[in-house]
Parts: structure tokens; sequence; C-alpha cells
């Protein structure tokens, strides 16, 4: 996030319009690219402590568009899904304890051995279903686009006046925790937090107003972040070489080298 914030700030000038040379923000080169550095070395995992984590999905798609390289976007997204995603959406991260049956609500931290009490029954986010919708109308996929929403269609909270509804979170009843030690995956659970979660509606809403063609990808991101990762023409410096009179023209013709004067190209100026 913090590299993708010095390039989308730099050269921006705070007063706009009306603003001058001593209201413009400029970056160092160097700033953004430590960033990218340590960013792209760590991918996929999300920190020393954290194996993978789906937050990550706001960093390599929208909002940030923060890594450049497409194999490692790929990567990335690849591992989420594979390690992170549920019926109910994704999970935070690995043994995550928040608001599970184990969690004590009472304790800051827990030592790396007890976290394994927590796996296979980490609680399950709809907002990162959201984030998947985002990313792939963003990629142009819509058939990975309509999988994500019919899957979340599925576990929203619907109400009396047929609004749909985006969870908090989706966690494992404590009655049923033992099966799901047994059966990862294969027990119900209960929404739990707030109801809807903004963070998630907000998303939802971007993500239907997208998938209507009601908002184009250009109008999220004026900055054209999402353009990154794609492909670049190689950059060919060309050369010319001029004489800068008819004498170096004559001496340059002995070595078989055939200019022409800055007179010659005339209306053409040359500085």
């Amino acid at each position: 996030m913090a590299k993708a914030a010095l390039e989308a700030m730099n050269e921006l000038d705070l007063f706009g319009a009306r603003g001058g040379p001593y209201s413009v923000i400029h970056v160092l080169t160097d700033e953004a690219q430590k960033c990218q550095a340590v960013l792209q070395s760590m991918l996929p995992r999300e920190s020393s402590s954290k194996e993978i984590d789906s937050g990550l999905l706001a960093v390599i798609s929208y909002p940030a568009f923060a890594v450049d390289d497409p194999n490692v976007i790929n990567m990335t997204k690849e591992t989420i899904v594979e390690k992170l995603l549920g019926k109910y959406g994704c999970k935070r991260f690995l043994r995550d304890g928040f608001k599970t049956p184990k969690e004590d609500p009472n304790r800051l931290y827990y030592e790396p051995w007890e976290l394994r009490m927590f796996e296979h029954i980490e609680c399950e986010w709809p907002m990162f279903y959201c984030y998947l919708i985002l990313d792939a109308l963003f990629t142009g996929d819509r058939d990975a686009a309509l999988e994500y929403s019919e899957r979340l269609d599925e576990i929203m909270i619907k109400t009396e006046d047929g609004t749909k509804l985006v969870p908090e979170l989706y966690a494992v009843p404590a009655e049923l925790v033992p099966a799901e030690y047994k059966e990862p995956g294969t027990q119900r659970r209960i929404p739990l937090g707030q109801s809807p979660f903004l963070w998630a509606q907000s998303l939802y809403i971007i993500g239907k107003l997208l998938q209507e063609k009601f908002l184009a990808p250009g109008e999220l991101d004026p900055l054209n972040r999402r353009l990154c990762a794609e492909k670049k023409p190689d950059v060919v410096v060309q050369v010319v070489i001029l004489a800068e009179d008819v004498e170096i023209k004559n001496k340059l013709a002995e070595h078989d080298i055939l200019v022409q004067t800055v007179a010659e190209v005339a209306p053409i100026e040359v500085s």
C-alpha cells in the first residue's frame, strides 16, 4: 500500500489548478523502488509471521494495483484461492482465531504453538468474495466474476424487503467445532459481527455497478494503475548523427560514414 501511495501522489499538486511549483509533491524514485523490492521479494507471504493473507488481494488488485509483475500477481492470487478460499468467503489467514469459539477475548496474543487449536475453524469473510469479483472485472474475466457473484449471493443475508446484506464473517458454531476438526469445510456456519459490514457492502455495490456497466474501470482507477502489469513495448532509442559543417562531413565520409550537415536538414532545427 505504501508503494502504491508513493507512486500515486508523485507530482500531485495539492492546490490543483491554483497551485504552483511549491505545492507539488515529489517522491524520490528510490523510495518507491525500495518498497517494490521488499514487496515482490515477500509475496505471496504477507509477512514474516503469516504465510498468506487474503488482505493481499487489495494490494495486488483493486484498489492499490501495487505489483507490476503478472507472475507474482497470479501466484499470490492462486495461493490465496488454494489455501484460504471456502464456502463462505476467504479466511483472513491460516490459524486466525478471531471470533472463533476457541478464542479467549481476554488475551491479547497467543504463542505460536497455541495457534494450532484454530486450524480448520478459522472464520470466513464474504468481503473477500467482493475483492475477487472486482479483480475478475478489472482483468476482464467475466466467468470468474459470475462464479464469485453466485457464491456471494448464496451467503448474503436477505431482509424482509429483499435487500441483500453482506455480513462481516461466518463462524463455526461451538457445538460443530469437533466435527469441523474431523472434516474441514463440511459444517454449516453462522453469520457473526456487523450486518451489513459496511466495508464489504460498499465493495459489493461497486462490483454490481461495474457488472451492470454503470461504472467503467477507468472511473475507479483514473491513474490507470491497473495497467501497470501489462506488457509494455520495448523502448527503442534512435540516434542521428549530423555534421556541424561541410568540413566535418567530408572527414566522416573518408571513413565511410555518410551524414548530413545541420544546414541540410532544414527546416528541422537542431539545438
